[in-house]
């Protein structure tokens, strides 16, 4: 267990030896801003380099406003600082498994961002440049693991980062498909939901156990989440019958999540 992830056990046993009461919740805010500014001043190069990704996306999105779409501009703008803002947050997290310190943000966790930094352009583009992006977002994924393992940049950071960017990708996808009538929005519900219900699990876990979720039981969504990633693609395509090899991807990814649950439990008992 690395510094980082016994601070955090710490801070969520307080919370739930307190009760869960609405000052211990500020008590934890308070604490967790604390140590994000202790990390931001020993961590300058990082702090520099998470301003510079905030400055880049905000250029971007800058493009956008000027092609004469405003309010897409300002949504997408407002997304991407809560990005830089989380990843200002979080430089803590930028350590190894074994808890040894990792220099810089690291290309993969810019890819990373940036992926998730997709995600409004993925609800209001159209189905050509939705289909693009979809791609673009699904060979980041592809590569972004290679690229942390090559360059021995492999953190939990990374780790929640790209679980994370992937869900809001598919999310945001299925909901710009079903705003293009692409895909019936019940199919959309079962992407949503299963992503939903992931997370669900994962902050319940978190504060019900006072720890973070064993590494060990965890059965892998990667082929569901790639038959659901190729039915979002047909679809888009206006391919008969993707909405449901999108079910099937959304339905087997929540099989794995359950499948994860009961091997946890077998695992580490509470």
């Amino acid at each position: 267990m690395t510094e980082g992830e016994r601070w955090t056990e710490q801070l969520l046993a307080e919370l739930r030896a307190a009760g869960y009461r609405p000052r211990a919740w500020g008590r934890l805010l308070s604490d967790s801003r604390t140590r994000a500014a202790v990390t931001r001043a020993r961590r300058q190069r990082e702090h520099r380099q998470a301003l510079a990704l905030a400055a880049a996306g905000l250029l971007a999105w800058g493009t956008v406003m000027l092609a004469g779409h405003p309010l897409a501009a300002v949504a997408g703008a407002s997304w991407w600082l809560l990005l830089a803002l989380m990843l200002d947050w979080h430089l803590g997290m930028l350590e190894s498994a074994d808890g040894d310190r990792v220099e810089g943000l690291g290309i993969a966790n810019v890819i990373c961002v940036g992926r998730a930094g997709l995600a409004p352009a993925l609800v209001i583009a159209s189905p050509p440049i939705l289909a693009g992006l979809l791609v673009a977002a699904g060979i980041s994924d592809a590569v972004d693991g290679p690229i942390a393992r090559a360059r021995r940049q492999q953190t939990r950071l990374g780790h929640w980062l790209d679980g994370s960017a992937d869900g809001l990708v598919l999310g945001a996808a299925a909901i710009g498909a079903a705003h293009a009538q692409l895909l019936p929005w019940w199919a959309t519900a079962l992407v949503l939901g299963r992503h939903g219900l992931q997370w669900l699990v994962i902050a319940a876990a978190y504060f019900a156990r006072a720890q973070a979720p064993p590494r060990h039981g965890f059965v892998s969504g990667r082929l569901p989440g790639l038959v659901l990633f190729a039915g979002l693609l047909l679809a888009l395509l206006q391919v008969p019958g993707a909405a449901a090899l999108v079910a099937a991807g959304a339905v087997g990814a929540l099989a794995t999540l359950g499948l994860t649950i009961v091997r946890s439990q077998r695992l580490h008992p509470t």
